[in-house]
């Protein structure tokens, strides 16, 4: 099982929960449209887990949104279909699929903003750069005769509380290095 954890999520005001109510609706269309045109057929679970996924806000796993299915659905569905569900996602452009570290990470393309993350090497934390930093640093990004569909970056590094534990695992370790050192002077 993955170690990563995801940043806990803010409260939405009410103004983010109607963009995301809207969002979720222009998605829902999508992928009615997308079913339509690939001739499958368009199941409640389909767009129950449309729904549920909604409610992540943010970066999700199977695991986290099994969770949430069994919270916040009127039904129970299969690891296998959910998984499945998220690839046709994927394929119809309402997801985003985060390979990090040995599990899928998945996130409702809600907008077509460069999106950014911190990951930190010591904790796993995931965390979302604001989406006015990273826009503004991936505005001008272009590449000759290649159309971009997402613009995502991944930091990789220590976040502030790890930075912190380990100058203090370190000030700990030089105390006990002078101590060892002027018990053996002593000697």
């Amino acid at each position: 099982m993955d170690k990563r954890q995801l940043s806990p999520v803010p409260e939405r005001s009410k103004e983010a929960v109607a963009r995301q109510s809207q969002a979720l609706a222009s998605m829902r269309e999508r992928l009615t449209l997308y079913m339509e045109e690939k001739s499958m057929r368009k199941t409640p679970e389909r767009y129950e887990i449309l729904r549920v996924a909604g409610l992540a806000n943010g970066i999700f796993t199977i695991e986290g949104l099994m969770k949430l299915m069994d919270e916040h659905a009127g039904f129970q569905v299969s690891r296998a279909t959910l998984f499945n569900t998220m690839e046709l996602f994927c394929e119809a452009g309402l997801v985003i699929k985060h390979s990090l570290a040995t599990a899928a990470h998945y996130e409702l393309r809600t907008d077509s903003n460069p999106k950014a993350y911190t990951i930190c090497r010591q904790c796993n934390t995931i965390t979302r750069v604001p989406t006015s930093t990273a826009r503004l640093a991936l505005q001008n990004l272009h590449v000759r005769y290649f159309s971009t569909e997402d613009k995502l970056v991944y930091i990789h590094g220590l976040c502030r509380k790890c930075q912190a534990k380990n100058r203090q695992e370190a000030r700990k370790l030089k105390k006990t290095i002078k101590q060892d050192k002027n018990k053996n002077d002593k000697r």
